[in-house]
């Protein structure tokens, strides 16, 4: 069993027309969220044998959250940078078979097309500073590919914890929704297959029912009318 967690990193500062898109750092709740993140998925208490980041300021900087909390030395891999599911594969299939457990910092959609490509599940998009913990039950991580993984935990930090400064940026209610939206994509998506189904059966029996109504109220054969 090979175990990847998907972390998108923080969110970056407002103004950045300055910066190129590689130099962009993490805002001052962006810092935080990352820290709390860390801090969440250590509660978890998965032995993390690899570290691995996107070179970009905004990704490394997530990771050496995880880096204090792991007590884990960060590795960039220049494959991941904005990343799409072809080098994000590539990536995992090079990973060194005795490291079981690997944490994987980078972008989006990269990382929320990878994940679904992975569970073969229409997840929503990764909010920023959020996780997701996939099982993958293979031997090596070259013999990884879609369909194969399962999604176990998916994270994200709380905006509202204690600690949060008084000027910091917290999400709005569309970020919200979002974060809510994918913590629950998957009981989501079951309730949307249950109605649709309970709609299809209803609409078939109601359509016998009409059909079994029009038969009965059919003049028998040899009956008239005056």
């Amino acid at each position: 069993m090979k175990t990847l967690i998907l972390v998108r990193h923080a969110q970056t500062i407002r103004d950045h027309s300055a910066l190129s898109d590689f130099d962009r750092p993490l805002s001052r709740s962006g810092q935080r969220d990352a820290f709390v993140l860390a801090e969440r998925f250590a509660d978890i208490g998965l032995r993390v044998d690899a570290l691995i980041s996107s070179p970009a300021v905004r990704a490394l900087s997530t990771a050496e959250a995880f880096a204090q909390k792991l007590s884990r030395p960060v590795q960039t891999d220049q494959r991941v940078y904005n990343a799409g599911v072809p080098e994000l594969l590539e990536t995992v299939q090079s990973f060194e078979n005795g490291r079981s457990t690997v944490v994987l910092v980078g972008h989006n959609p990269g990382l929320s097309e990878f994940l679904r490509y992975l569970t073969e599940e229409n997840y929503a998009d990764l909010p920023v500073a959020a996780m997701a913990v996939v099982d993958i039950p293979v031997k090596v991580w070259r013999h990884v590919f879609a369909g194969k993984g399962v999604l176990k935990n998916g994270l994200c930090p709380n905006a509202e914890s204690p600690g949060a400064r008084r000027n910091d940026t917290v999400p709005g209610r569309a970020d919200r929704f979002r974060i809510w939206r994918f913590e629950h994509a998957k009981q989501i998506n079951q309730t949307i297959i249950f109605v649709f189904m309970l709609l299809l059966i209803l609409g078939i029996v109601g359509l016998i029912m009409q059909q079994s109504k029009d038969s009965s109220a059919m003049p028998q054969q040899g009956s008239s009318f005056r």
